[in-house]
């Protein structure tokens, strides 16, 4: 889902590549010109290495050897992934390489956890979220956004609503992002119950922690109405 979002053209560091399966369908598809594979595990990359020799890749795609996005220079990319790993870890990698993809062109991410702190990084960080897709596959719920240097001006009360569940899901009623905050609503409301006649403070604590979860998502839910 993620590598269809890639500008047709770009030059593409893929972060966490694994075995080099998006920069090959990248390249087959005719999308990006030239393709980095980065990971920062030594197998993935000799399986990557495999894989590109059985496609006659070698020569578009190279792959290196790298912590997040310490062996990329700056200006290398166009497009920058990373996909398939948690929200801290991805904000994380970004973080680090904060000068690296600001000379990017795009970001394209598909983090697997926290991904309300993703786009919260996006935001304070100078970064918009133009497009984003949500799918759901055996069970669990998948996100992948593209985001953008330059972020639009001016403060919205539904900020924080947005970065939890994703403006441009919210206003385009996603239907798939509308069953996940139905699930969201119901697991709120049996934890409020179970914990309704707590006394301690850590009990108080955590009921407040899920009363602002609730206001969250029910103001979410609005958008369905």
């Amino acid at each position: 889902m993620s590598a269809s979002m890639v500008t047709t053209g770009s030059r593409v560091a893929d972060i966490g590549c694994d075995h080099a399966h998006t920069g090959i369908w990248l390249i087959q598809n005719g999308i990006a010109s030239k393709v980095i594979a980065m990971d920062v595990r030594k197998g993935p990359l000799e399986k990557a290495h495999e894989n590109l020799k059985l496609y006659g890749l070698e020569g578009t795609i190279e792959t290196r050897l790298s912590d997040g996005l310490e062996k990329l220079n700056e200006g290398e990319a166009d497009t920058v992934i990373i996909a398939g790993m948690g929200g801290t870890l991805t904000v994380e990698i970004l973080k680090k390489g904060l000068e690296k993809i600001a000379a990017a062109r795009e970001l394209i991410l598909q983090p697997q956890s926290d991904i309300g702190m993703v786009r919260r990084f996006l935001r304070e960080n100078g970064f918009s979220i133009i497009q984003e897709k949500m799918c759901k596959e055996d069970g669990k719920f998948y996100n992948s956004m593209r985001a953008v240097p330059g972020i639009k001006p001016g403060a919205d009360e539904m900020l924080q609503v947005y970065d939890e569940f994703g403006e441009i899901l919210l206003k385009s009623k996603d239907p798939i992002l509308k069953e996940l905050l139905s699930i969201l609503k119901y697991k709120n409301e049996r934890n409020l119950a179970s914990i309704e006649a707590s006394e301690n403070e850590r009990g108080q604590n955590k009921k407040i922690e899920l009363q602002r979860e609730k206001e969250c998502i029910e103001r979410a839910l609005l958008f369905y109405n």
